[in-house]
């Protein structure tokens, strides 16, 4: 059958998550029950990673196959006028049969936003954790996050897991304005709610009530979760998916 790559993005404030559920409305849900209206033919997409509930992407990927070949752009203008307006799905196009959008991913980027003071217009897609944060200790923590480590302490347990090691090739935390502050880490793999449970350790640390020994020791011994409240879902979003160019060739873009 033909298989196809979809490109969207979306506002998670609504949602419970991408994946699919069967009390809830998802991501993966409205697009499918949208697409397959469309195509007039059950649809089920396979997306490049399940973001939480809340949790927002601004480049998510997904793959689906179809019986009857498609037209991608007439496709793309349909499900636009179908969607609601937090769901924007900005290319289809059809690709090998072997593509899979989650396991033929290279890595996932996130990035996690905070405000350095109270913002009313900012506040859904940031979180203020407070004032006189220790932004030495918390930058010496993110610079220690680089190489494999193992994240059982920064995750929710997941049964199906058959380990908890990630490999973070990249992360740092930088002053995007004068009240925003981003946060990024690029892995190959991340766990359940990992990324928020990095951020609420990040400002224990800040605030003084985690050490940066504590914090670095939880990387090497990866101990289970120690009572690290996570970051709130909706300063978080799925950045960027990298594709080798061999399995999907995104340089036209």
């Amino acid at each position: 059958m033909p298989r196809y790559v979809m490109q969207l993005s979306y506002d998670g404030t609504r949602y419970y998550g991408w994946q699919r559920q069967p009390d809830h409305e998802t991501v993966q849900g409205v697009v499918e029950e949208a697409a397959s209206r469309v195509i007039q033919e059950e649809i089920k997409l396979y997306g490049s990673g399940r973001t939480d509930t809340g949790v927002h992407a601004e480049e998510q990927f997904a793959h689906f196959e179809t019986h009857i070949p498609v037209e991608c752009d007439d496709l793309v203008y349909r499900l636009q006028r179908m969607l609601p307006e937090d769901i924007y799905v900005k290319e289809i196009r059809e690709t090998g049969e072997h593509f899979h959008a989650r396991f033929d991913a290279g890595w996932r980027q996130y990035r996690y936003q905070l405000l350095l003071q109270r913002d009313p217009f900012c506040r859904r897609y940031a979180w203020y954790p407070g004032d006189g944060l220790d932004w030495v200790a918390i930058r010496e923590c993110v610079a220690a996050l680089e190489g494999e480590n193992d994240f059982s302490g920064f995750s929710r347990n997941s049964e199906e897991l058959t380990h908890s090691r990630c490999t973070i090739m990249e992360s740092s935390i930088e002053m995007e304005n004068e009240s925003l502050v981003f946060l990024r880490i690029r892995a190959n793999r991340f766990l359940r709610s990992m990324v928020r449970a990095i951020v609420g350790g990040l400002v224990s640390v800040g605030t003084g009530k985690k050490s940066v020994i504590w914090f670095k020791n939880h990387l090497v011994e990866g101990t289970e979760i120690d009572n690290i409240a996570l970051a709130p879902a909706r300063g978080l979003f799925l950045e960027k998916v990298f594709y080798p160019k061999s399995v999907l060739d995104l340089t036209h873009r």
